[in-house]
């Protein structure tokens, strides 16, 4: 009888947790943070994000205080050729 109310009670709890949202990625973060959607990230926004200042030093390639696409981009391929970044997701 106790083990027919636990699965009762799994079963009734478990659209409740379907429901619930995932966790959104790193990408859908910083996509997020572009606050007013011009397609680049300044640091402001960059760090908003929850990234590091050091990314976005190294990643704003001509050094005019946005991170574009096109930078991002080429700053994930050189960085998972090196190693130190994670396949795009």
């Amino acid at each position: 009888m106790r083990l027919a109310l636990v699965i009762t009670a799994a079963l009734l709890a478990a659209p409740a947790l379907a429901q619930q949202p995932a966790p959104a990625t790193p990408r859908e973060r910083l996509m997020a943070a572009d606050a007013n959607k011009d397609g680049k990230w300044s640091k402001a926004e960059w760090l908003a994000a929850g990234r590091r200042e050091m990314g976005f030093n190294l990643l704003d390639a001509d050094k005019d205080g946005f991170v574009s696409q096109p930078e991002l981009a080429e700053g994930m391929k050189r960085m998972q050729a090196m190693g130190m970044a994670p396949p795009a997701e």
